[in-house]
């Protein structure tokens, strides 16, 4: 069987945004030591992930994904998602 000619260069074209789009990501913005404060709040892992929604931070804008809450302090909960821009699984 042989390729479709017709939409090849249209498909590497989406490929090359794809890639350009990992490259010049921005980085995801994650709580400080401070603001985790592990000292004074261990974290309690949950015996199972649980679903939840979350906002997650970048520089220049905040999108709420739906992750899995893995740990939880006082203040912070530990959550891993499917980052949306790039369909990479993250955790912070």
């Amino acid at each position: 069987m042989s390729q479709n000619k017709r939409y090849a260069k249209h498909y590497a074209g989406l490929m090359d945004d794809r890639i350009e789009e990992f490259v010049m990501r921005e980085e995801l913005i994650m709580l400080t030591a401070a603001e985790l404060d592990l000292e004074h709040t261990p974290p309690t892992d949950f015996p199972e992930p649980r679903r939840v929604y979350a906002w997650i931070r970048y520089p220049s804008k905040a999108l709420r994904v739906q992750a899995h809450a893995l740990a939880y302090t006082r203040t912070a909960v530990k959550i891993r998602f499917l980052e949306p821009l790039i369909q990479i699984q993250r955790e912070g």
